[in-house]
C-alpha cells in the first residue's frame, strides 16, 4: 500500500541528481553567501543542511555569521551591499527568522530588499526573478505527487508576504479556489474543514488538529517551530495523519525540497 507520508528527502534526491549534472556544465563554480544573525539553533541547523547539500552538487556555500548582540542593523546592511557588488558571489540569502531585538521595530522584508534581486536565490525581494523557494517547494511536492490543483478547494493558513500570499497566488493561477487565513480569521476550523488541499505556513506549533480537517485532505506543513529540543510543524501530525490522503512530515517534508529549490535558483542564475 502506498504511504500517505510524503518523503521530502526522497523527492529532493531526484532533483539533486539533475542539479549535479547542471552545475558540472557551468563554466565556473557558483558561490552562495548565507547571512545568519544570532545563534538560533534551528537556523544554525538549517544552514549546515544547506551547506552540505550545496557541496553535494558542487556549489560553494559560505555562511556569514553575525553574533547578536552586538551586531547592528547598519553593519548587516553594509555587508549585504558589499556582497551585491562582489562579482564572485552568485547568490545571497538571509536565514530567517531574524531576532526581534535585532529588528528593533523594523521588518525582515526591509532587510531582504537590500539584496540585489539578481542575486536573490530565496525569491523574497520585491523584484526577484524567482518565486520564494518555499513556494517552489510546495508546488514541487504537488507536481511530484501528481496532485491535480485545478478546481480544488485550497486553504492556505498564514498570510505572510514571504510565503502565504505568493503561494495562494500561484495556486489560484493553477486553477484552485483559494482561501487565505490568518490570525484575524473568525473561525479557522470552518475554513480548514472545506480544504481539499491544506497548506499551513503560520509558524504555530500544533495549530491544525484532527477535528479541523476533512477526510482525504492533502496536507502540506510548511511550519518550522522549535519546541524544546524538537523541530515540529504547524500540524498535529499524529492526529491528522489518519484523515489525510497525503501529508508532509516535519522535519523531512517541505524542508529538503526548499533547499533544492534554492540551489536550482543558483544554477539558473549561473546559466
Amino acid at each position: 500500500m502506498e504511504s500517505k507520508i510524503i518523503d521530502g528527502r526522497k523527492l529532493a534526491e531526484r532533483r539533486t541528481e539533475i542539479l549535479w549534472e547542471k552545475v558540472a556544465c557551468l563554466p565556473f563554480k557558483p558561490k552562495i553567501v548565507s547571512v545568519i544573525v544570532g545563534n538560533d539553533p534551528a537556523s544554525l541547523l538549517y544552514t549546515q543542511i544547506k551547506k552540505r547539500k550545496a557541496k553535494e552538487v558542487g556549489i560553494n556555500f559560505q555562511p556569514m555569521y553575525f553574533g547578536f548582540p552586538p551586531v547592528k542593523w547598519e553593519a548587516v546592511i553594509k555587508e549585504i551591499e558589499e556582497l551585491n557588488d562582489d562579482q564572485a558571489v552568485t547568490g545571497i540569502l538571509v536565514q530567517l527568522p531574524l531576532p526581534e531585538d535585532f529588528l528593533d521595530g523594523k521588518s525582515e522584508e526591509e532587510l531582504l530588499n537590500k539584496i540585489d534581486p539578481r542575486k536573490d536565490i530565496d525569491g523574497l525581494t520585491i523584484n526577484s526573478p524567482f518565486l520564494p523557494a518555499v513556494v517552489r517547494a510546495v508546488l514541487g511536492i504537488l507536481e511530484e505527487e501528481k496532485i491535480t490543483v485545478d478546481g480544488k478547494k485550497a486553504v492556505v493558513v498564514g498570510a505572510s508576504n514571504l510565503v502565504g500570499r505568493p503561494l495562494a497566488k500561484e495556486l489560484e493561477r493553477m486553477g484552485a479556489k483559494v482561501t487565505v487565513c490568518d490570525e484575524r480569521t473568525a473561525d479557522l476550523r470552518e475554513q480548514t474543514l472545506q480544504a481539499q488541499i491544506l497548506v499551513s505556513a503560520a509558524g504555530a506549533p500544533g495549530l491544525i488538529k484532527e477535528n479541523m480537517v476533512s477526510g482525504g485532505v492533502m496536507v502540506i506543513d510548511v511550519g518550522t517551530n522549535k519546541v524544546g529540543d524538537k523541530v515540529v510543524g504547524d500540524v498535529d501530525f499524529a492526529s491528522v495523519l489518519p484523515k489525510a490522503s497525503k501529508i508532509t512530515p516535519v522535519p523531512g517534508g517541505v524542508g529538503p525540497m526548499t533547499v533544492v529549490s534554492l540551489l536550482e535558483n543558483v544554477v539558473k542564475l549561473g546559466e
